[in-house]
């Protein structure tokens, strides 16, 4: 799963009031998996966040009253994590450390010895990026669930994906099904991806997971499935359930990845081409 550190100079005003505000953002689209730190290129070790910083989050809902600066270190880089700078100084220090396309440039000038309306400001203006940052790191808008409006464009996400796919009328029956868990990932205002599932008296059974071709290798069906587990945890679903190809070897990874064990053989369960499948299962408890 990707990464994502926000930076600033100190690391006692504008990255952390960031950090705290994004896990906000996270945790209202269950996407609370999602690793999130903040750091300063010039930071001393242990400060706490300026009041006037705690202030301003926490009119915007959220707490940093724990964070300590920290300075970012070299272990900080790596293939997966992106940096989102509050300034281009910020930007033009880090890219002689990592690629270019791992960086994103707010503009956020410095609220530092500034008053309360000042650091609102930064506030406000940092997390009306948060889409914007989603979409630089993911590729893709955040994770919704599915509405009638979606139908068809999910439906040609089966299409492309799979021999013997659902319809738009399928589709557009689990819209009203009470049990149904139905989730898309969208670029440009359009799903590329989905996931579909049933949550049967916290059981929850998964149908389908499809990413249209060209945008899949870039995490978006770990994203998806991520944050179906997520929202099925906070349902307090005794488990979530799957079958897969025996060899999808790519699906078979990723769920191991995330915590599901194989605990059974469906034998000639698909078709075109027939196949055995293999039944994965995440326990909660």
């Amino acid at each position: 799963m990707k990464n994502i550190i926000f930076v600033c100079t100190g690391n006692t005003c504008r990255s952390p009031m960031a950090e705290g505000l994004f896990r906000k953002y996270l945790c209202e689209r269950n996407l609370d998996f999602i690793s999130v730190k903040s750091a300063g290129l010039a930071a001393a070790v242990g400060l706490p966040p300026s009041d006037n910083a705690v202030e301003a989050a926490a009119a915007l809902g959220a707490d940093i009253s724990a964070h300590r600066s920290r300075a970012l270190t070299q272990y900080d880089f790596s293939q997966d994590t992106y940096f989102v700078c509050m300034t281009s100084s910020h930007a033009m220090i880090l890219r002689q450390y990592t690629k270019k396309e791992q960086i994103l440039t707010l503009n956020v000038p410095d609220p530092y010895m500034g008053d309360l309306s000042v650091y609102m400001a930064a506030a406000e203006q940092i997390t009306a990026s948060f889409d914007t940052v989603f979409r630089f790191v993911f590729g893709c808008a955040p994770p919704r669930r599915m509405c009638l409006s979606d139908v068809e464009s999910v439906a040609e996400i089966e299409t492309a994906c799979f021999a013997h796919p659902w319809t738009s009328a399928g589709l557009a029956e689990e819209t009203e099904n009470p049990t149904a868990r139905f989730f898309v990932a969208e670029s440009d205002g359009k799903p590329i991806a989905y996931i579909g599932a049933n949550n049967i008296a916290g059981e929850v059974y998964i149908t389908n997971i499809a990413v249209l071709p060209s945008y899949r290798k870039r995490g978006i069906g770990e994203l998806l499935l991520s944050a179906l587990l997520t929202a099925s945890e906070k349902e307090q679903a005794e488990f979530v359930t799957l079958e897969v190809r025996k060899s999808n070897q790519a699906a078979i990874h990723l769920y191991e990845k995330l915590g599901f064990s194989k605990c059974g053989l469906r034998k000639g369960f698909y078709r075109d081409p027939d196949e055995d499948a293999l039944i994965f299962t995440h326990n909660f408890h």
